[in-house]
């Protein structure tokens, strides 16, 4: 059996078995709308999978204004952010049941050098909003505003 054939057979195998089906990381990612309490709309992505979740916006070079991301947790919890392979500072923003504000970590920076920090407050969050830097203070957000969108 010659080489050419055997890496075909192997690359074959690896595009039907292991490699990720093109689009499948868009479908786990849904789009929506954040209302703020100014009126702002902001279009975010909502990332349904654990995968997606984790991935956030890593290696994104820039997020167009009024765009985010949304993540949206099976339960009320204390949930850790951090910046590993963030090209673009972000707000931070953490939400409660209610969708109210309950921390906001403006201009987080991306993270340089590993270890990465982890930002988390001690607040129950169900919701935490990622934002271009700067938005959490232009739109006027503090804690205790109530966000409008369906998860």
């Amino acid at each position: 059996m010659n080489v050419r054939r055997i890496l075909l057979g192997v690359t074959a195998w690896w595009l039907l078995t292991v490699a990720p089906t093109p689009g499948a990381e868009r479908q786990a990612i849904d789009r929506g709308t954040v209302t703020l309490p100014n009126g702002a709309d902001y279009t975010v992505e909502i990332p349904r999978t654990e995968e997606t979740r984790t991935r956030g916006l890593m290696f994104r070079a820039n997020l167009p204004r009024r765009t985010g991301m949304l993540f949206v947790f099976e339960a009320t919890g204390r949930y850790g952010f951090w910046m590993k392979n963030c090209l673009i500072a972000l707000d931070l923003v953490w939400l409660d049941e209610a969708k109210r504000v309950v921390a906001i970590l403006p201009e987080t920076p991306p993270c340089k050098a590993d270890p990465c920090p982890i930002y988390q407050f001690d607040v129950p969050t169900r919701y935490v909003l990622e934002m271009p830097s700067g938005a959490a203070k232009r739109e006027g957000l503090v804690i205790g505003n109530v966000l409008r969108f369906d998860p």
